[in-house]
């Protein structure tokens, strides 16, 4: 063969299997290094609290009732970083990030009508309780009076008749 295709194909196979190896021997330092970097970054431990706090209220003011809910959310972020590569220098250190946040949810004020019929019911029972009350003390004051009227005729006349006795007396004329 005149052209020489053979020797430059032959030319060309060689440094294929040379590239070849580098890439393998480059893929494998790249997978050592990315196994090494994740256990470097696997010592930073990042950190998140949550607290909800959700508060009801309600405020029942006859057949008026007011619900209020306040949600309160405490955030608590931070990320652990330990420093050092052996197991006797390592030092840990703490960077947190506290954020507050408070929402009112739902404020409903609402008439309650059971609620309602119950004040009006206790306020009947209430206003008959009164009446009945008054009329008793009435009736017991009338007694009381008619009592104390009695004593004092019975003391009236008493007194009467102890004059007129004191009147028959003879000591008891004037001089």
């Amino acid at each position: 063969m005149g052209l020489g295709l053979s020797n430059y194909f032959d030319h060309k196979i060689v440094p294929l299997r040379f590239k070849a190896q580098q890439m393998k021997n480059l893929l494998l330092i790249l997978a050592l290094a990315l196994m090494g970097s994740t256990t470097i970054l696997a010592q930073n431990n990042e950190t998140i609290k949550e607290v909800v706090t959700v508060t009801r209220v309600i405020t029942n003011n006859g057949s008026q009732v007011l619900v209020t809910e306040e949600k309160a959310r405490t955030t608590a972020s931070g990320m652990v970083m330990v420093q050092g590569d052996s197991i006797e220098n390592q030092n840990m250190t703490e960077q947190i990030t506290v954020k507050t946040d408070t929402s009112a949810l739902v404020k409903n004020a609402f008439q309650d009508s059971l609620n309602q019929a119950q004040v009006l019911e206790i306020k009947k029972q209430r206003a008959l309780a009164l009446k009945a009350s008054i009329e008793l003390q009435k009736l017991k004051a009338e007694a009381q009076k008619k009592e104390l009227e009695e004593q004092y005729k019975a003391r009236l006349k008493a007194l009467e008749d102890q004059k007129k006795a004191l009147m028959k007396q003879p000591d008891n004329e004037l001089h």
